[in-house]
């Protein structure tokens, strides 16, 4: 007698041992049409690679002219937004419209978030104010309108030395943030 128990362990045997029957229909049905095409495999990761020489790039922020960015050259770097540039001579520009100069050995460009990543021998130099400041890396973020430089700085100004262990600088404002140890060297400073 066949029970619901019995049904339960009959069914799967019986698909198991008409398994060579209906092995063929279903694999013939189950097949794809057409032909298969091994150059759809091999797909062409690299579409953006380039390098250009004597590079110059704008920002705008706000309607105004914010930054200008020259390069010796430039290439694709790794990510497809990023450019990796050599001999950088970036001009910053305030509300005023006063220049801020940095100049770099190398760096970084990402077109989406436009931030700006300059590396070894980085250069600032304040004409208006008389300042210069010697850093190794620097972040520039036009969106903010900061400047960050997180190692060892040193600003120098006309009657001051200044050295600390990392720099926050806000374009808008004009206000410096030293962190780290602070030493600074003041001429013609006297007591109250």
């Amino acid at each position: 007698m066949i029970s619901q128990r019995n049904l339960l362990w009959l069914i799967p045997l019986v698909l198991l041992v008409t398994f060579p029957l209906w092995r063929i229909p279903l694999a013939s049905f189950l097949t794809p049409r057409g032909g298969y095409d091994p150059a759809y495999a091999s797909v062409d990761t690299e579409t953006h690679n380039f390098t250009m020489d004597k590079v110059r790039v704008q920002q705008i922020h706000s309607g105004k002219k914010s930054a200008e960015i020259r390069a010796e050259n430039a290439r694709t770097g790794d990510k497809p937004d990023e450019y990796v540039m050599t001999g950088v001579d970036t001009d910053i520009y305030d509300n005023e419209g006063e220049i801020t100069n940095i100049t770099a050995d190398r760096g970084l460009y990402n077109v989406e978030t436009k931030q700006l990543t300059l590396i070894d021998n980085v250069v600032i130099n304040k004409t208006k104010d008389k300042q210069s400041l010697y850093t190794d890396l620097l972040y520039y973020d036009d969106e903010k309108r900061t400047i960050w430089c997180p190692g060892a700085t040193r600003l120098v100004a006309e009657d001051a030395e200044i050295n600390g262990g990392s720099l926050r600088y806000e374009v808008d404002t004009g206000q410096y943030e030293i962190g780290g140890r602070v030493r600074s060297v003041i001429e013609g400073f006297s007591r109250p």
